[in-house]
């Protein structure tokens, strides 16, 4: 029985030290003397503080956990402490060495105590959940930028829903659905959302654009969802406030040639008509030549005209939305040799005048380009009010195409005229394909802007490139 007990304590592979009940060293085995580094004579029949300095502290506890020991070169280390009763009122006292563990645990700490840093450095908010929606860590940028979590930011508590969260128009509430959380917790990835925050400290709104991704752990399990807000409002502003400059500069150069340009045609044609009363009736050839120039004058002082109405829509000003639209149809009709059929709703009278001006240049934008592509004859034009927004419908009859493939000119109008939407919070859709024409749906909400303080207040009545 004794040789089975001295075989067991010399094969295990934590140091065994059993110690009297005054609490000396009796004995040891081979893997204490490795630990330690003293030979089983000269430690034998020392205190327990020689090696585990805690010894006294030690002995009236069952276990210890990361417990001081130091080796017979003064080096000192972490081990692990059992501790089990012998006879006579003595102990066994079985020490694993748990200093690589130790090093583990702070080089760990020291990682996450850096990333903890890095994360509330960010101007990116930042959320982490687990696969039952359950909150594991966000960030400060994230509780600025989603108010709706502050207070529930301590891990593991549940985020059941998201409020103040809204689609571009500022009206809508986002779907639950098709929130990014609820989305990345379905295993999908979220790239690019643009989200209205409607937060209570910031009440004219935050913009963000979110994406997302689902997390999975070392076996490629589904593990929960990060999600990363950044703050775009700055940007939005930005281009509100350069789309802003390019719209005056146009008003500003329209009103130049009409002022001056188009006044000196107009002179230019009544000084020939004068002239052309005071000719003597028999020089007849010459008067033709005339009447012709007079013509070429004349379209000339059209196409000005034309050119300032594009560069300046002032018509929407006199007339409004509607007639300015009828006019728009009615001089592609005439120039370009498209039909086109206009017909409107019951449309607000007074509309906010980035809506306005909105539609009135996806409209110019949408006509060009059925006239230069789409080799149609026949189109139309609608528009209504629909859901607290304005609707806005083109269509014609022409040779349609794939918007995926489409060529890098007409691309860059039809990205031109998504921006000019996503400015005003709205939605473009574009339905084509080829042979069957093309129809594109646009609508725009009824929220007049207030700009912000250190922007323009032209800033707000401006959505087109």
């Amino acid at each position: 029985m004794k040789a089975d007990f001295e075989f067991i304590v010399e094969s295990v592979r934590d140091a065994v030290l059993i110690v009297s009940a005054e609490g000396q060293i009796v004995r040891i085995n081979a893997e204490a003397e490795r630990m330690f580094g003293y030979p089983r004579q000269e430690l034998v029949g020392q205190p327990l503080e020689t090696v585990l300095p805690a010894g006294a502290s030690i002995r009236a506890m069952a276990e210890v956990a990361d417990s001081l020991a130091r080796r017979r070169d003064g080096h000192e280390f972490f081990v692990d402490v059992s501790l089990s009763p012998a006879t006579a009122g003595g102990v066994i006292a079985i020490a694993r060495d748990v200093s690589d563990r130790k090093r583990m645990n702070q080089e760990l700490g020291r990682q996450t105590s850096i990333l903890e840093s890095i994360l509330n450095s960010m101007g990116e908010g930042v959320i982490v959940c687990d696969q039952t929606g359950k909150l594991l860590l966000v960030n400060p940028a994230g509780l600025r930028l989603h108010p709706t979590l502050r207070g529930r930011e301590k891990p593991g508590v549940a985020v059941y829903q998201e409020f103040g969260l809204f689609l571009p128009d500022k009206l809508t509430p986002y779907p639950a659905d098709e929130l990014p959380l609820a989305r990345v917790l379905r295993g999908e990835v979220v790239d690019g959302l643009e989200m209205f925050v409607r937060a209570p400290h910031v009440p004219e709104g935050i913009w963000t654009t979110v994406t997302a991704r689902p997390l999975r752990d070392a076996n490629g399990s589904f593990a929960g969802g990060v999600v990363v807000i950044h703050d775009t409002t700055a940007i939005k502003f930005a281009q509100g406030a350069l789309l802003a400059g390019q719209e005056a500069e146009g008003k500003r150069i329209a009103r130049e040639l009409h002022d001056s340009v188009s006044q000196d045609l107009c002179c230019l044609i009544l000084d020939m008509a004068q002239f052309q009363r005071e000719l003597p009736g028999s020089l007849g050839k010459v008067s033709d030549r005339i009447n012709s120039q007079k013509e070429k004058l004349m379209e000339v002082a059209e196409a000005v005209d034309s050119v300032c109405r594009q560069l300046h829509p002032s018509v929407l000003e006199r007339i409004g939305l509607n007639q300015a639209l009828a006019h728009l149809c009615t001089e592609f009709n005439n120039r370009k040799g498209l039909h086109i059929r206009f017909s409107h709703g019951e449309i607000p009278a007074a509309l906010p005048a980035a809506s306005a001006l909105c539609l009135y240049r996806v409209a110019q934008e949408a006509l060009r380009n059925i006239v230069r592509h789409a080799n149609a004859r026949y189109a139309t034009v609608l528009i209504s009010a629909a859901q607290g927004g304005l609707h806005l419908s083109i269509e014609d009859d022409g040779v349609g195409f794939d918007p995926k493939t489409v060529g890098a000119k007409a691309r860059l109008g039809l990205v031109s005229m998504q921006e000019r939407v996503r400015l005003v919070g709205g939605s473009l859709t574009i339905h084509s394909e080829p042979g069957n024409g093309t129809r594109i749906d646009l609508r725009v909400p009824l929220l007049d802007e207030s700009p912000r303080p250190e922007y323009d207040t032209s800033l707000e009545a401006v959505a087109v490139a």
